[in-house]
């Protein structure tokens, strides 16, 4: 897309269109970990009560029996969804009798991986490609890297902005074509800014001693592959404001030796394709049967579109006997995942409303921002803003790159991007009786002057003040986010 921040602004305001800004479609995803009284990972198989996880649109599992998904049906507002979400986790509590749901991105105590039970499910076709494909994942990455947990954001514009903007800023093309390049120009800058969602919301700054031996083998690679990320290990707890989402580097590899950095939907096909279709010799080794039984899907670089582990993913609806790929190429992009907000342990559903509100904001600055195709060069700059924000976001005088060839601190970015959310929240709230949007991002501004308002650093602070182990913290928080009931 060709347009900058005043020219889009100035056409929403000028047509008298500022009520588009807010409308779209929201869902919801949510995993969490079941866990006994005393933060142990709970054994036990899912609860009977849930039915079958085929079947059951809103209760599932996501990689561990232990690990229960939540998934909202699709609203129009974010009021909707939120609310849709926290009828369905008290159903979840309801239904797990005397265990508790844990409250952090971070698993709890783990135990050997041999005893971390894998998902099941049914024995029909459809339903063991689901398990084989975990069995894959434990095999080729340990069953401990998978227990990590978040909440993905499902989001789209309304059909009413996109004929808005189709109709001022076609160029020649059709109006799916139009909507895809405009959710891939978003997608683009998405990588570019997430790191502000990572300040921001990181809730996930330290871990349980049992998956220490994961996250340093994590880091140690993150250090290898990218050479502003030294020191890591030794500044962990210190500065980190989410280690789940330092994760998303060997996926960050994965896209750029490949050339997949959604500059369109040609691209986006042909290299997805061609990773999908691509052999490694390490996943041939583990071999795909063991027993008898099969232990992977196969043994290409990727089993399936599901392990690409993008920060945000470009999604259409999938009819039966479809690929989520074939999908979205054949009828172009239908709504966008947002994969990097960690669980907030502070909030009951594990974020809030408010969260949801700079998230319309900050989708919005994305689309207003000019979204130029991403280089080589950039595309390792993303990944460093991503991986320093991670792991050093909390540390006062820390660099990230600008994207032009300079450095900037990341208060003063963030100030820059912050502004502009500022000015879209105005928008937002023109039509409005609330200052809610504006509201939020006064909220979020507060924590670049105060850094104890921030996830990570209060569960830093919260552990340390009172001298409590990682899993004393998350079982206090578990059960008296059960009484806010």
């Amino acid at each position: 897309m060709q347009w900058n921040f005043s020219q889009i602004t100035e056409l929403f305001i000028n047509n008298k269109k500022t009520e588009l800004l807010s409308e779209g479609t929201f869902g919801l995803e949510k995993e969490s970990q079941r866990i006994t009284g005393s933060g142990e990972l709970s054994l036990t198989p899912h609860p009977d009560v849930f039915g079958d996880k085929c079947k059951n649109s809103r209760i599932t599992t996501d990689f561990s029996e232990s690990q229960i998904e939540m998934v909202t049906p699709v609203f129009q507002s974010v009021e909707e969804v939120y609310e849709s979400l926290g009828e369905i986790q008290a159903e979840v509590e309801a239904g797990i009798d005397y265990e508790l749901l844990w409250p952090l991105s971070m698993p709890p105590r783990l135990p050997e991986d041999d005893l971390i039970p894998i998902a099941r499910f049914p024995k029909t076709k459809e339903c063991q490609v689901k398990e084989i494909y975990r069995k894959g994942l434990a095999l080729r990455y340990g069953k401990k890297m998978q227990m990590i947990s978040g909440i993905h954001f499902n989001f789209s514009y309304s059909e009413k902005m996109i004929d808005f903007l189709y109709r001022h800023w076609n160029e020649r093309e059709d109006k799916g074509q139009f909507r895809d390049n405009l959710y891939f120009a978003v997608a683009r800058n998405f990588l570019r800014y997430r790191w502000l969602l990572i300040y921001l919301f990181g809730a996930s700054p330290s871990c349980d001693y049992t998956y220490y031996p994961v996250i340093c083998k994590q880091l140690e690679a993150i250090e290898k592959s990218c050479s502003d990320c030294a020191g890591a290990i030794e500044n962990l707890e210190e500065f980190a404001t989410s280690l789940r989402v330092s994760r998303f580097g060997y996926s960050d590899t994965v896209q750029d030796s490949h050339n997949l950095y959604f500059n369109s939907m040609d691209e986006y096909n042909r290299e997805l394709s061609r990773i999908l279709a691509m052999e490694s010799p390490e996943y041939l080794k583990l071999g795909l049967y063991r027993d008898g039984e099969q232990v992977q899907l196969n043994g290409n670089v990727l089993q399936s579109e599901s392990e690409f582990y993008s920060s945000i993913r470009l999604k259409q609806i999938v009819r039966k006997g479809e690929s989520q790929l074939q999908a979205l190429t054949r009828r172009g992009v239908k709504y966008l995942e947002v994969r990097i907000l960690d669980l907030d342990p502070f909030e009951r559903l594990g974020m809030s409303l408010e969260q949801l509100y700079f998230l319309q904001v900050f989708m919005l600055y994305c689309l207003f921002e000019n979204s130029k195709a991403i280089t080589k060069d950039e595309y390792s700059q993303m990944t460093s803003n991503h991986q320093l924000t991670a792991i050093f976001g909390r540390k006062s005088d820390l660099m990230l790159h600008n994207y032009d060839g300079q450095m900037i601190s990341l208060k003063t970015f963030a100030e820059e991007i912050l502004e502009k959310c500022r000015y879209i929240a105005e928008l937002m709230d023109k039509d409005s009786a609330s200052n809610k949007y504006k509201e939020t991002v006064e909220k979020q501004c507060l924590k670049l002057l105060d850094k104890s308002l921030l996830p990570s650093e209060r569960i830093y602070e919260e552990t340390k003040e009172k001298g409590e182990s990682f899993v004393k913290f998350g079982v206090r928080q578990a059960k008296k986010n059960l009484k806010m009931i």
